[in-house]
Formats: C-alpha cells, structure tokens, sequence
C-alpha cells in the first residue's frame, strides 16, 4: 500500500497497513536533517519529507506564506525586517537556538488605508508555488496524498491585514468593514484553492483559528453568522471542481463548541485538536465517524522538551486513542520549534510512529516504554 491509497482509507474511516505519519519542524530542525542526511532540496522541495516517511506533501500558499517572509531575501527590507506581497511587515526575533516571526505593520489597521489598499491577484501573486504543485502532483501524485495548503484563509487572512483587536472591533462595531474585508480575503484564498483543486490535490487545506485555549475568540453566535456562512460557500464551490475533494480546516485552541459546526460545512479533517485543551478521547468516540484527525503529539512540553521515554509513550497514547477504526493521521500538534531536545525527539517521533502505528492496533500488549531502558532502532 502506497502513502496516498494508506491516507485516502483513513479518511474514508477504514484501518490501512499503518497509520498515515506527518510532522511540523521549525526550519533550523529541519537544516539539521538535511545536512545530516545530505538531501538537495534545490531539486526537490520534498525530499526530507520523503527522506523522514511522511505520507502526506504539501506547502502552504496565500496569507500563511508570510510567515516564511524571514526566509525569503527577496522580501528583505532593512534589518531583520520583510514584507509579504499584501504588504503585511514582519520582524525576524532570533533566540538562543533559532528564530521566529513577528508582525511589524498592518498594512489596514488604519482604516483610512483601505480605499487605496491594492488587492493582489492571487494567481499572479502565487505563480511560483503553483507551478510548484503542478511538478509535485506530475511527479509525486500517484504515490502520495498531496494537500493544497491555503492557510489563514480569512478571518486571520483579516486580522493580518487590520491588526487583531482592529478586528475583534469591526466584527462587533464596524460589521460593515468586517464583512468586506473577510469577503476580500475568504475570495482571494477560493481562487487560488479552485487552482490547486483543478490541478489536483487530494485534499484543500484551510484554516483560521476561531478558538483560542479557553474558549472561543469571538461569541459562537457571531461565528456563526458572519464566519460559518462564508465557509460554507467555500466548501460549494470548492466541490463545483471536484465533488470528491477532502477539505482539512485547522483550528488551534478549545474547540469542543465549534464541532457540530464544522461537521456541518462538510469539513473531512480537523487539524489539530490541540491536546492539552481538548478532551481528545471525548472527542474521538463522539465525532470520530465524522471526522479525520490530523494530529495530536503534544509539542508545547513532550517534543520540546521531553526525552525519548516521553515522547515515544506520547505516539503511542495519541496512536491508541485516536487511530481505531482509521479517521487518524499522525502529526504534531504543532512546529516542533527549535531546542535542545527537538532534533533527538523527532528522532523519537519517527521510531515510535514506526514501532506502533501498524494496524490493528495493539499497542497494550506492547508495554510502556521505560527511561533509562534501550531500545533497538
């Protein structure tokens, strides 16, 4: 069984050879890699991906590639300082093991801005990362599942551009402004979804964290009524182009209160049921023949800063609660963010995911893993 036909199954709710595996790492986890194992990235873009197992490929395009801006020097304008084509400006923040982004400048967050704003046009604007998944889905769509990343997709597409408490405010003071602004940016992300479909992917990938970890970002009954509707028109066109496409959505936070809503838009895969704020085990036995899950392995403390007794007994809970029955692909909670430990447990990760992610699964019978104790890789 080929990656694509062991991640199809899992979706469709049925048990494949083993369960699908993905991870998330920072770009400096990634480089040791790399290095280590002597990849060429330049002739292809997924060769560590392939090189580390995962069953799944993909980038991510639209309003989520500008975190990536401090990778890029094409968008280097002063001192550790980028900005994206939506002119969104970004600061690279080095600590002690690597970096990370942060937001300068919203380009809206003074309203007065908007009547001039020049709205990019997202076909010519991601050019490049479409004719990316032309070559990916020419040469590697047969073997595995290929997702369309179109993250960020609108409502953080909006506060990207207007600032978050901007945001927060229209949603409730200036619905008008609110409305245009998310409809500008939910058509910009259906456009270039339409093209990754057509050209295609398995699987399209939104997201817009709606939740945060107590709850809720906005009054469930104003996501319902300005950020479900557009979702859902998302999703009928989406299917217009192919009516078997699976739609992935993520979320970060507590999001027990937002899944009959996202069963209902016709959501496949939730990504990525944050662990340490969702009953996950609740969750899984109510929604899990509805819903695929795309996750957990908690990286908040086991994978940056666990040991290998940690982590491996981390897979394995994650594999035995959520992977009966299918409905689960394997991943990170989130980047494995650089560490001391990051290169060592994802290390970890991909043994554990190897030792116990064949089905059925019995992972019972297969005993805890113990500190201090060897294991044969």
């Amino acid at each position: 069984m080929n990656s694509k036909e062991r991640v199809m199954m899992a979706i469709n709710h049925e048990e494949p050879d083993k369960v699908p595996v993905d991870i998330m790492i920072a770009p400096e986890v990634a480089d040791v890699f790399i290095e280590t194992l002597c990849l060429d990235l330049e002739s292809d873009p997924f060769a560590l991906s392939k090189a580390l197992g995962n069953d799944v490929l993909y980038g991510l395009l639209g309003f989520c590639d500008g975190f990536s801006s401090i990778y890029k020097e094409e968008r280097k304008i002063g001192e550790n300082l980028y900005k994206d084509h939506f002119g969104i400006k970004w600061r690279k923040k080095s600590h002690k093991y690597g970096s990370y982004c942060e937001f300068v400048e919203h380009p809206l967050a003074d309203i007065k801005n908007y009547d001039s704003y020049r709205w990019p046009d997202p076909l010519l604007e991601e050019k490049e990362g479409i004719e990316m998944y032309k070559k990916l889905i020419d040469e590697c769509g047969s073997e595995y599942a290929i997702i369309g990343g179109v993250g960020c997709s609108m409502l953080e597409a909006s506060w990207y551009l207007r600032g978050l408490e901007n945001l927060l405010a229209d949603l409730y003071l200036n619905k008008d402004f609110a409305i245009e602004i998310l409809d500008r940016t939910m058509n910009y992300s259906l456009e270039l979804s339409r093209k990754l479909v057509e050209l295609g992917v398995d699987i399209i990938w939104w997201g817009d964290d709606i939740a945060c970890e107590s709850g809720p970002l906005m009054s469930p009954a104003l996501y319902r009524e300005l950020i479900k509707p557009r979702y859902a028109y998302m999703v009928q066109e989406i299917k217009k182009v192919n009516k078997n496409i699976k739609i992935a959505y993520h979320t970060d936070g507590d999001i027990e209160w937002a899944l009959n809503d996202i069963i209902e838009l016709g959501i496949d895969i939730l990504n990525p049921l944050q662990p340490d704020v969702n009953n996950v085990a609740e969750i899984k036995a109510k929604y899990g023949e509805k819903l695929t899950f795309w996750g957990n392995v908690d990286t908040r403390t086991i994978m940056n800063e666990g040991d290998f007794s940690d982590v491996t007994n981390e897979v394995k809970n994650v594999i035995s609660v959520l992977s009966p029955g299918g409905g689960h692909i394997l991943c990170s909670n989130h980047t494995v963010q650089a560490s001391p430990r990051a290169v060592d447990n994802t290390i970890a990760y991909y043994w554990a995911a190897g030792r116990f992610r064949g089905y059925p699964i019995n992972i019972m019978d297969k005993g805890n893993i113990k500190k201090g104790k060897t294991y044969t890789f």
